[in-house]
C-alpha cells in the first residue's frame, strides 16, 4: 500500500496530466491561497506544524490550522533549522521543482529548473523534463538533500531515470551527487544532527525491489542498510537530540510508527492506529505527530502522541489523540515542525 518510491514517470505523468491539464504555472504557485478554506481548530500545539491538503500547504499554530502557501501544486514542505524558510516542491506539467518561501508563505525563488519549453502534454516535453522531490535541510541551513532525476528519460520507448540523492546548495553553486546506484530510487531523507550523514529511503527498481532505510556517510560516501529498521521502512525523521530515528514500517498487515536508536538497536512501536506514516517530533521533543487513517475511513488525518522515556531511556509513546477528521491530508507530503 505504501510503496511510494517506485512510481514510474508514466504513472506520475498520467496523474499530473489529470490534475494540471489546464497548464498550471509554477511561477504562480504560492501567490495566493487556493479557495476559501476555513481554519481547523483543536488542541494547542507548540511551534508551527506544516501539512498539505489538496496541493496547499497548511500551518497549525496554537489551536488552529489554516492555509499558508500554494494554489494547488505545492507539496512536501520542509522548515529550515531556524524556522525562517520553507523548502517545498511545486509540481507542473511533466516536471517538478524545489522552491523556497519565507515563514509567512511568500515565495522567495526556485532552486531547480527541471522544466521544458516543449508544448504542454507533449511527448517531447516528457522527454526533456525531470522530477525533484523530498527536500531535507542540512543542520547549518546551507544546503538540502533532494531526491531528483539527474537526467531525463531515454530510449524507445522512454525509460525512467531513477531518483538519485543530490546535495543542493541554498545559494550559489551547483548540486553535488550524494548517492545513486542505478538499481534503486531514493525517497525521503533526513540529515544526522552533526551533518556528517543522511538516512534515506532506498527502493529497488522492479516488482521484486526491496524498500529499506539506508545510512549514508557523507565523508566516505559509503551507504549501507540501517541496522534495526526492518525491510519496508520509510519516512525517516529524527528526534531533536539526534538519538532516535522514527519511521513508518510494515506491522503484521498494517503500517505503524516505530523508533530505533540511531546508533543501532531494537525498534519500538509508537503507534497502533493501523495505517500510520509521516512521523515528526516537536522541536521540544515532547510530542510525536503523524498521519493515519482511522478504521473504516479513507483519508489521512493528523494525530499526536505524548512522548516519554521508559526505564533505560527507551522512547515510548503515551496518550494518543486525533486532531482532525475527514481532512484528507496528503500523506506523501509528510509533516514539518518548527519552533
Amino acid at each position: 500500500m505504501h510503496r511510494l518510491y517506485t512510481i514510474t514517470k508514466v504513472t506520475l505523468l498520467l496523474l499530473l496530466l489529470a490534475v494540471f491539464s489546464g497548464g498550471c504555472s509554477a511561477r504562480q504557485e504560492g501567490s495566493e491561497i487556493a479557495g476559501a478554506n476555513p481554519a481547523v481548530r483543536g488542541d494547542a500545539l507548540p511551534g508551527r506544524l506544516l501539512f498539505v491538503r489538496q496541493g496547499v500547504i497548511w500551518q497549525w499554530r496554537g489551536r488552529a490550522a489554516a492555509p499558508l502557501l500554494g494554489t494547488g501544486a505545492a507539496f512536501q514542505p520542509a522548515w529550515d533549522p531556524a524556522g525562517e524558510r520553507i523548502a517545498y516542491v511545486v509540481r507542473d506539467n511533466s516536471f517538478s521543482d524545489v522552491w523556497l518561501a519565507d515563514s509567512a508563505g511568500q515565495p522567495l525563488g526556485r532552486l531547480t529548473d527541471n522544466g521544458s519549453q516543449a508544448p504542454p502534454n507533449s511527448l517531447a516535453r516528457v522527454a526533456e523534463s525531470r522530477w525533484a522531490f523530498y527536500p531535507a535541510w542540512s543542520p547549518d541551513g546551507m544546503r538540502m538533500a533532494v531526491a531528483m532525476q539527474t537526467r531525463p528519460p531515454a530510449g524507445d520507448p522512454l525509460a525512467d531515470a531513477v531518483l538519485e540523492l543530490l546535495l543542493l546548495p541554498v545559494g550559489p553553486g551547483a548540486p553535488l551527487p550524494a548517492y545513486g546506484d542505478g538499481e534503486a530510487s531514493v525517497g525521503r531523507s533526513v540529515f544526522l544532527t552533526d551533518g556528517t550523514g543522511l538516512i534515506f529511503t532506498r527502493a529497488g527498481v522492479g516488482p521484486t525491489g526491496r524498500q529499506e532505510l539506508y545510512r549514508l556517510d557523507l565523508v566516505s560516501g559509503r551507504a549501507e542498510a540501517l541496522t534495526g529498521a526492518p525491510v519496508g521502512s520509510y519516512d525517516p525523521a529524527l528526534t531533536p537530540d539526534g538519538r532516535w530515528l522514527v519511521f513508518a514500517a510494515p506491522d503484521n498487515g498494517r503500517t505503524s510508527i516505530f523508533a530505533v536508536p540511531v546508533a543501532g538497536g531494537v525498534p519500538v512501536r509508537l503507534s497502533d492506529q493501523g495505517a500510520a506514516r509521516a512521523p515528526v517530533i516537536s522541536p521540544d521533543g515532547r510530542l510525536l505527530a503523524f498521519l493515519a487513517i482511522a478504521p473504516g475511513e479513507a483519508g489521512f488525518d493528523l494525530w499526536i502522541a505524548e512522548l516519554n522515556a521508559e526505564p533505560g531511556g527507551v522512547l515510548a509513546a503515551g496518550r494518543t489523540r486525533r486532531l482532525t477528521t475527514g481532512l484528507g491530508i496528503d500523506a506523501d507530503s509528510g509533516l514539518a515542525w518548527a519552533p
